[in-house]
């Protein structure tokens, strides 16, 4: 009901433009290329003439479907009451449903995901072959829809060493890596076939793992950054502000009441029961935290939403099966993350993100202009803007093509200027301000405020 059926970033319009033609040279999409969400987007596009809305519904599809794992493993802890409530709180999450309902792979990956983490648990106490293979079948599923979520396969780790302690069988066990390895092939070799060649595929791979972990990734290689104020942005503003509270004061209220209570009506949990009963899933939560912290960009919440998903759950399962009141309350939450959720999904489909704003503003002005940007360029070039715009990141070639278009009027986005500012170069006083751009940050946290200026000469 409230998909997006428009690509807003860089990364969307790299998704949407796939659906046409796929082709990574052209970075539709970019590496790693994402080949099973592309080709479930490319299914539901055969009956809706969308991409953006092909790629949305197909992540509902997904999600809607990750309620029976995550119901299964709740009723591993609790009754199949409070079970099907901690459900009813993942699942309305209001971050989780803005994910789902954009044109990127997060809603896809993180529904698998769930089908990952129970086929993990079943295979972890069941001896029989197909539930050893199945966590396996699923892993690949996951590797091809989003493969930034790898840390999570050291779960795979747990399952051949609970397996091996079974069987004491190393031809088992070797057999169980093979496939492994052979399941995450059928999507690589596919990858390699649409590039032409598998010299070509890996220099495009290495330029792009190059570029990610040292000039525009957002690491903590790249960004060099103290290591406290990433710290800070990850868990305060992208797992808690953001992921669990999605800004909402209320929520956020619900959360503390409900925390509040459920530590004067339990007794308090020791905390080695605690680790015992959920060690698997709290050292994939820390794997995915480390990786998140030093090899992922931090300014998008996006990201780091499994770690929310999985914090949820577990506070979920330890509360609400304690006791009526708190079911009860848990209930109540559900309801208030829909209330809270559904006029902020509604403004995300119907209202136009900044970069809208700026090319609908700059389309409207008759003389002829040049529009220097960061990545806005992207989102233009997907409008087809009828205004010339260019992207450049660094400033010695910025100066550089402005020569050519001193008959130009020139503009340039804050993001180009704060890119300036990175590389130690001030421009502020050829700058005058002519208009700012706003949409929601939940939806976009680094192009949500794009202030546009005019460049004048000095």
């Amino acid at each position: 009901m409230y998909s997006v059926s428009f690509p807003s970033t860089w990364d969307q319009v790299d998704f949407v433009l796939a659906l046409d033609r796929y082709d990574l040279l052209a970075m539709q999409p970019h590496f790693p290329g994402y080949p099973i969400f592309i080709f479930g987007g490319m299914l539901v596009y055969l009956f809706i003439e969308n991409p953006s809305l092909s790629l949305s519904v197909f992540n509902g599809i997904i999600t809607v479907s990750a309620a029976v794992p995550m119901y299964l493993l709740a009723r591993k802890y609790v009754n199949s009451v409070s079970a099907l409530t901690v459900t009813l709180v993942l699942q309305s999450s209001v971050y989780f449903m803005i994910l789902v309902s954009q044109p990127m792979s997060e809603g896809s990956a993180i529904g698998v995901l769930w089908w990952f983490l129970w086929s993990l648990f079943i295979g972890l106490h069941n001896n029989k072959i197909r539930y050893q293979l199945l966590p396996l079948i699923l892993f690949s599923i996951l590797m091809g829809i989003r493969l930034s979520y790898l840390p999570f396969g050291f779960g795979l780790l747990f399952l051949w060493w609970f397996d091996y302690k079974r069987n004491r069988d190393s031809i088992r066990l070797a057999g169980f890596i093979f496939l492994a390895v052979l399941f995450q092939m059928i999507w690589v070799v596919a990858l390699i076939m649409t590039e032409g060649s598998l010299k070509g595929f890996i220099k495009l791979s290495m330029a792009f793992v190059s570029g990610h972990f040292t000039s525009w990734g957002g690491t903590v290689v790249d960004t060099h950054e103290p290591f406290f104020t990433r710290l800070y942005e990850l868990v305060i503003n992208n797992i808690i502000y953001v992921g669990m509270f999605a800004k909402s004061t209320i929520l956020l209220i619900g959360f503390v009441g409900i925390s509040i209570v459920a530590l004067l009506k339990n007794k308090k949990e020791e905390a080695g029961i605690f680790l015992k009963k959920h060690y698997v899933m709290l050292t994939l939560l820390l794997s995915y935290f480390l990786w998140n912290l030093f090899a992922q960009n931090v300014e998008k919440p996006r990201h780091s939403y499994p770690i929310t998903l999985m914090l949820l759950f577990l506070w979920l399962v330890s509360i609400a099966g304690k006791h009526t009141l708190l079911k009860w309350a848990c209930m109540g939450l559900a309801v208030m993350q829909l209330v809270i959720g559904f006029p902020i999904l509604k403004e995300q489909t119907k209202k136009n993100p900044a970069v809208y704003q700026t090319a609908n503003y700059l389309a409207q002005k008759d003389e002829e202009t040049v529009v220097y940007t960061w990545e806005e360029t992207r989102v233009f070039q997907y409008l087809d803007v009828p205004f010339e715009h260019k992207r450049f990141y660094t400033y010695d070639l910025f100066l550089q093509d402005k020569k050519y278009n001193e008959n130009k009027k020139i503009y340039v986005t804050n993001h180009l200027i704060e890119g300036f500012k990175e590389q130690g170069i001030d421009v502020s006083d050829h700058l005058e301000e002519v208009k700012t751009f706003k949409s929601n940050e939940l939806f976009d946290p680094v192009y949500d405020e794009i202030t546009l200026y005019q460049w004048e000469e000095k």
